[in-house]
C-alpha cells in the first residue's frame, strides 16, 4: 500500500551499506532471520539504498522502447535482502524502492516514490512507510526566477525614478519664476509669489511701518520722513536668487531663509526731523556746516550753535528696526541740552580745502592745439560734492559724472562732423569739377580717461591741463556722372537731364537736356534795377497755366495783374511767364519775374517737370 501524503520532514541521509556493515562487529548471537519492526509489519530484511545512489544505478530511459524495457528489469528483477544484525533500523532511514516505471514529468514532481519491503512467509510486498525526500528543483526555473525578481526590482526602481524625476522637474518648472518654499521677508512667507507680486507686498507693508515718538516730544514718522527708504525691488531680486538654479531650489526644501529687507539711510533727513522735534520757541543746537555761495562761486561756513536737541541716533535705531521689520515700531524722546559736534572751525577747514579745489585751472585743448576749453570756477564749484555727518566733519568729494557730463560737452565741440564731397565725372570716370569738397569725420576717443584725470587731480589740489585725442574717418564722396561737353557750361547737367538756364547779362533763357540746346536762346525781359531777378540754383516748384499776381513796385504801390498765363515758379514769387503787356525784348523792366513770349512761356510750362533745375546768372 501507498502513502498517499508526501513527506514533511528532511530528506533522508544517504548511507554507504557496505560500510556501515564491514565497520561493525558480528553479533554471533543473532538469527539469520531477525526481523525488523515496523508499523506495517515484521520485516525479516529491508533492502536499504539511497536515493541518489537508486537514481544513478537506474537505467534511464530515452525512448518509448527503453522506459518499457526498463521497467520490465524492476519488475523481474530480485531484491537482494540486507540483513543489519547491530541494530534495528527506524522507518526514516528506508529508503524508497525504484518505481515500477519511469514516471513523466509531471508524474515525477507531484508523487514521491514509497518503500517497498517483502516478507519471506508470502513472498508479497508490504508497503513501507512513505519517507521522501523533495525532489531537485528543475534547472531552467531556478535561473529564471533569480531574473523574474531582478527584472520586477529594476522596472520597480525605474517606475521610482521616473516617478521622481517628473515631481523634480515638475517643481524646479514651478518655482522657476516664484520664491522657493521656507522664504520670509521680515518673518512674512513669501514662497509661491512672484517677484511683482513681492515687490508690492513690500511696499505695502512699508506704508504702515511707522515710527511713534513718545515721551517729551508726541509724532508718528514715516521711514521717508527718517530718511530711510526701503528698497522692495532689490529685496525682491533677493528673494528671487534664492532660486536662480535648479539645485538652489531644492537646496531650498532642506530649510527655510528669512531675506533681509534692503535699505538705505539718509542721515540728513534724519537730522532735520529731529531738530523739527524741537519746539519754535526752543533753541536748537546745530552743527557748523559748509555750503556753496552760488553768487561768488564760493564754500563758505554755517556757523553752529547751542540748544535742546533730541537723540537722533534713538531715532535712527527706531527707524532701522521699522524698516527691517516692515511694521510699526515706537521709540521714547527726551529734550537734552547738547553742544554741536562740528564746530565752525571744523567746518572753515573742510570750506578752505573745497576752495582750494576750485581755484586749480581744468584746461583741455583739441588734437591740434587749435582751440582750447576751460571749465570756470561755478563749474568747477559745481562739482565738489559736500557730506554733512551727524558727529563729524563734512567730507569732500568730486562728481565724476558732473565732471564727465561737461567733458562730454567740450569733445562735442571738438568733434569734426563728417562731410561728403561731390564731384562730377565724364563718362570716361575723369573728375571734372568738384562742387563739395569731403571732410573727415573726427571723434574724440579719450573723453573718459579725461573725466578720471581731471578727478583725480582736483581731489588732490592740482591743477589739469591736457588734450583730446581723435580717431578719425575716412572720407566720402558721391560722383555724378555728366554729359560729354557739360563740363564748360554754368551748370554740368547729367546726360538727358533738363535744365533752364537764365543768363542775365545776355538776356536770354535756353533750355537744355544734357549738354545739348532744346530750345533758345530766348529773349526774354527780366528784372528792373530796383526789382532785378536773383541768381543762384534753383528747381521749379509749382506751375499755373493761368494766374492773376498781385506785389509791390519799387515805390512801395502795390500792383496786380490778371491772366498772366503759362507760369512756372522757381524760388518764392519769381517765376518764368508769358507776357503779352510786351512787344519787344531783351531789356530790364519787370518786378523780378523773367517776361517772356507767350508761345515760349507755354513751351517752358509744357517741357519743364517739378524739379528742374534752373539756374540765374550774369
Amino acid at each position: 500500500m501507498h502513502s498517499d501524503k508526501l513527506p514533511t520532514g528532511p530528506a533522508p541521509e544517504e548511507i554507504d551499506e557496505s560500510s556501515a556493515l564491514s565497520d561493525r562487529p558480528a553479533d554471533t548471537d543473532a538469527a539469520p532471520d531477525t526481523v525488523l519492526k515496523s508499523p506495517y509489519g515484521e520485516t525479516p530484511a529491508v533492502a536499504r539504498a539511497s536515493i541518489l545512489a537508486a537514481a544513478s544505478a537506474a537505467p534511464t530511459a530515452h525512448t518509448p522502447a527503453d522506459a518499457e524495457a526498463n521497467a520490465q528489469t524492476q519488475q523481474t528483477a530480485p531484491v537482494e535482502p540486507v540483513v543489519d544484525t547491530a541494530a534495528p533500523v527506524s522507518p526514516s532511514a528506508i529508503t524508497p524502492a525504484e518505481p515500477d516505471a519511469a514516471p513523466d514529468a509531471a508524474e515525477a514532481s507531484e508523487v514521491a516514490p514509497t518503500e517497498t519491503a517483502s516478507t519471506p512467509e508470502d513472498g508479497q510486498a508490504s508497503p513501507a512507510p512513505a519517507e521522501s525526500a523533495p525532489l531537485p528543483p528543475d534547472a531552467s526555473e531556478s535561473e529564471k526566477r533569480p531574473h523574474r525578481r531582478r527584472r520586477w526590482a529594476l522596472a520597480s526602481l525605474a517606475a521610482v525614478l521616473l516617478l521622481v524625476g517628473v515631481g523634480g522637474y515638475a517643481y524646479a518648472a514651478h518655482y522657476a519664476d516664484v520664491a522657493v518654499p521656507g522664504t520670509t521677508v521680515a518673518g512674512t512667507d513669501v514662497a509661491g509669489m512672484t517677484r511683482n507680486e513681492i515687490v508690492d507686498a513690500i511696499n505695502a507693508r512699508v506704508q504702515a511701518a511707522t515710527v511713534s515718538v513718545t515721551g517729551d516730544v508726541e509724532a508718528t514718522a514715516s521711514l521717508t520722513d527718517l530718511g530711510t527708504t526701503v528698497d522692495a525691488e532689490a529685496t525682491a531680486d533677493a528673494v528671487m536668487s534664492r532660486g536662480a538654479d535648479v539645485v538652489d531650489r531644492f537646496k531650498a526644501l532642506l530649510g527655510g531663509s528669512d531675506i533681509e529687507v534692503v535699505t538705505t539711510s539718509d542721515d540728513a533727513v534724519l537730522e532735520e526731523y529731529a531738530s523739527g522735534l524741537v519746539p519754535e520757541d526752543q533753541a536748537k543746537a546745530q552743527n557748523a556746516s559748509v555750503v556753496l555761495n552760488t553768487d561768488i562761486a564760493a564754500f563758505e561756513v554755517s556757523a553752529s550753535s547751542e540748544g535742546v536737541s533730541v537723540d537722533s541716533a534713538d531715532l535712527a535705531a527706531a527707524a532701522a528696526q521699522a524698516a527691517s521689520s516692515l511694521s510699526p515700531t515706537s521709540v521714547e524722546l527726551t529734550y537734552v541740552n547738547t553742544l554741536p559736534a562740528v564746530s565752525d572751525a571744523d567746518a572753515q577747514a573742510v570750506a578752505d580745502t573745497a576752495n582750494q579745489w576750485i581755484s586749480q585751472d581744468v584746461t583741455i585743448t583739441n588734437a591740434d592745439g587749435t582751440a582750447s576749453y576751460t571749465a570756470d570756477a561755478a563749474t568747477k564749484a559745481s562739482w565738489v560734492e559736500v557730506t554733512e555727518n551727524l558727529d563729524a566733519a563734512p567730507t569732500l568729494s568730486i562728481d565724476s559724472d558732473q565732471v564727465a557730463e561737461w567733458v562730454s560737452t567740450q569733445a562735442a565741440a571738438a568733434n569734426v562732423e563728417p562731410v561728403v564731397g561731390q564731384r562730377n565725372v565724364n563718362s570716361s570716370g575723369q573728375v571734372v569739377a568738384t562742387s563739395v569738397e569731403a571732410v573727415a569725420g573726427q571723434t574724440v576717443n579719450n573723453a573718459e580717461t579725461i573725466t578720471t584725470a581731471i578727478t583725480d587731480s582736483l581731489s588732490s589740489g592740482e591743477a589739469y591741463a591736457g588734450a583730446f585725442e581723435m580717431t578719425t574717418g575716412e572720407e566720402q564722396w558721391e560722383e555724378r556722372e555728366i554729359a560729354d561737353g557739360a563740363e564748360n557750361l554754368v551748370y554740368q547737367a547729367a546726360e538727358g537731364e533738363k535744365w533752364i538756364d537764365i543768363n542775365l547779362s545776355a538776356k536770354t533763357v535756353t533750355s537744355y537736356e544734357g549738354a545739348t540746346v532744346v530750345r533758345g536762346p530766348v529773349t526774354i525781359v527780366d528784372g528792373a534795377a530796383a526789382t532785378p531777378t536773383v541768381t543762384g540754383t534753383y528747381h521749379v516748384y509749382l506751375q499755373y497755366e493761368t494766374q492773376t499776381m498781385r506785389g509791390q513796385n519799387a515805390d512801395g504801390t502795390d500792383y496786380e495783374t490778371e491772366n498772366v498765363p503759362w507760369i512756372s515758379y522757381f524760388y518764392a514769387g519769381y517765376a518764368l511767364h508769358g507776357a503779352p503787356w510786351w512787344s519787344s525784348w531783351g531789356f530790364s523792366a519787370s518786378h523780378g519775374c523773367l517776361n517772356m513770349p507767350v508761345a515760349e512761356a507755354k513751351w517752358i510750362y509744357d517741357w519743364a517737370e517739378i524739379g528742374t533745375t534752373v539756374v540765374s546768372h550774369y
